[in-house]
């Protein structure tokens, strides 16, 4: 039964055209319980970036790269990650979403390195350099949020073996870091939790359904 389970998924993975075996999805918020949130330090980076006193730049910088952490963080909560993810420094977590799929652009590791300028070799950063991160802040999180309110946390669709098509149900337990393929009428499911080989190659396939869906 596993095999035909996963068979049913690769099948899925290969066709072009998902929408023609699509059947439903469902949406929930994804929980990180962070007392600040991306979006709260993006409005504190926005606030001192016109604020009027002396280090006013250096907050705003700091702030934005607090942001960006903070959604990268809460990103790989939503994917079963967090336990996985625990001792993953900055590069590690931007290599990782772009391996399944989520653009992480390149500017986000420029900033990065700006903070650690900042941090260890105390160079002040110029106010367009301010600005940039602030507005890349905003792009990476606007665009990604799509993964963290009303995500969808299941899959319906249907497939195929000879003998008859049947409702199969991809789920994202971000909660208990796995991924459960089902199918309802055969009583049957396999799960794939976040530390077995496979998790990222199907991850990235969950995600490359937001694509047809959102």
């Amino acid at each position: 039964m596993k095999e035909f389970i996963l068979e049913s998924l690769n099948s899925i993975i290969d066709m072009d055209n998902f929408m023609d075996n699509f059947s439903h999805c469902s949406y929930d918020n994804v929980e990180t319980n962070f007392e600040i949130s991306p979006t709260d330090f993006l409005t504190f980076a926005e606030k001192d970036l016109t604020a009027k006193y002396d280090h006013h730049l250096v907050n705003s910088l700091s702030n934005s790269k607090r942001a960006i952490d903070a959604q990268l963080d809460s990103l790989l909560i939503g994917f079963g990650l967090s336990e996985r993810s625990k001792k993953w420094r900055f590069p590690q977590k931007i290599d990782f979403l772009n391996k399944v799929g989520v653009i992480s652009p390149r500017i986000l590791t420029k900033i990065n390195k700006k903070r650690n300028l900042l941090e260890h070799e105390y160079k002040n950063p110029s106010e367009e350099e301010v600005e940039d991160a602030l507005d890349v802040a905003i792009l990476f999180i606007n665009y990604t949020n799509k993964y963290l309110f009303q995500a969808i946390s299941d899959f319906g669709f249907s497939y195929g073996d000879g003998e008859g098509r049947y409702l199969n149900i991809l789920e994202l337990d971000c909660i208990n870091s796995k991924l459960i393929f089902s199918c309802p009428s055969l009583g049957a499911e396999v799960e794939i939790k976040a530390d077995e080989k496979d998790y990222d190659e199907y991850l990235r396939f969950y995600l490359d359904l937001y694509n047809f869906i959102k």
